[in-house]
């Protein structure tokens, strides 16, 4: 029998998340609870489903909480002159943090769960594609209806300094403990949860109320700094700017003491773990045995070093590393490999990226990869 318009729109969204409800489908089709129950009952008896799908959980997984951005980079050619039009390129690439890490973590072997939202609009559709080519598992994520997509613009300079960013991140206030409440036997069963501050603070006091295992946290700007002060006693591994340090630690840090005068000040907040990018350092992580500073690897002299994606990197390197039994120092080293690789493209991930080229990156043989 044939499809109805409907029946074909219901079966599409189905195929895209199997775990959809019977209420998300009714509003985003902007039809009734009932009506959609229909149309569930019409497939079934033309032999289109079987029956609400479920997917298995891993025996090890890691899930990923927060924003996938459509990310806008300005890049100038030349010096930029203020209050004028500048030469330059323009480029738009699926991104975000929780994106970020999630695919890192895919890249370096670590099955994980994206939690987020996104719209459907043009970008979604983009979102979509680009987690389905790059082995991302939006299962858990949900696609609002007449909503657009979270979007990030930063323009840099043409060595690669950011001079300005802006973000549109409205849709991530959707993302709520109501949201997450649907999601949470696959929240609590993960070896680990990654948060970041671009979240509601009520969804990340939600998050470290119910979970027990590790918490990574990436504080996001300056702007959204403070809503993971609350709750910094539940963070196992915090990643983090010195231009964030005084809003999260209220210490202001400019050079390495002061930066460990930070680390200190975490670890009497709760943080078990920390790790700090310092401008003309590098990074400096306070494990769970030492502090480590470690440069970042030094790209080619001649090609931009954008640092959107670095702090992203870093951290899902540590949580990988962890996951790996790696000691402090190489997990500090492989941190910083896999920030500087994420800062050899205009997107904020490293294409290539898997285990192996992170521990050749810090002079560890394929042997030594565990």
């Amino acid at each position: 029998m044939a499809l109805t318009e409907r029946e074909r729109q219901i079966l599409k969204k189905i195929e895209q998340n199997p775990m959809i409800s019977q209420n998300e489908l009714a509003e985003w089709c902007g039809i009734t609870r009932s009506g959609v129950a229909a149309h569930i009952s019409n497939l079934m008896k033309k032999g289109c489903i079987q029956g609400k799908g479920y997917v298995l959980t891993p025996p090890r997984y890691v899930a990923v909480i927060g924003a996938i951005n459509m990310d806008v980079y300005g890049i100038a050619d030349n010096d930029v002159v203020g209050e004028s039009s500048n030469v330059g390129s323009i480029v738009s690439t699926v991104g975000g943090i929780a994106r970020n890490v999630s695919f890192n973590l895919g890249h370096l072997g670590v099955r994980n769960y994206l939690i987020s939202v996104y719209g459907d609009d043009e970008d979604g559709e983009h979102v979509r594609s680009d987690s389905f080519a790059n082995g991302i598992d939006i299962t858990y994520c949900r696609q609002l209806p007449n909503a657009s997509t979270s979007r990030y613009l930063s323009v840099v300079d043409a060595d690669g300094k950011q001079i300005v960013a802006l973000d549109d991140m409205k849709i991530s206030e959707s993302i709520t403990p109501e949201f997450l409440e649907q999601r949470e036997p696959v929240i609590v069963n993960a070896e680990a949860v990654v948060i970041d501050s671009s979240l509601p603070s009520q969804t990340l006091a939600w998050v470290c109320s119910k979970v027990s295992r590790p918490i990574f946290a990436r504080v996001v700007s300056v702007n959204k700094a403070e809503r993971l002060v609350p709750v910094l006693g539940n963070v196992d591994t915090l990643v983090l700017s010195e231009a964030e340090s005084q809003l999260i630690s209220g210490i202001a840090v400019h050079d390495e003491r002061t930066a460990h005068t930070c680390m200190e000040a975490l670890a009497k907040a709760g943080v078990k773990h920390a790790l700090m990018f310092v401008q003309g350092l590098g990074l400096i992580y306070r494990g769970a045995e030492e502090t480590v500073t470690v440069p970042l690897p030094k790209g080619d002299s001649h090609a931009l070093q954008l640092e959107n994606g670095a702090a992203s990197g870093a951290m899902s390197a540590l949580l990988w590393a962890r996951m790996e039994g790696r000691n402090d120092v190489e997990s500090a080293r492989l941190a910083a490999a896999a920030a500087s690789l994420s800062m050899r493209q205009v997107p904020a991930v490293f294409p290539d990226l898997d285990a192996h080229a992170l521990l050749e990156c810090v002079g560890l043989s394929v042997a030594d990869d565990r």
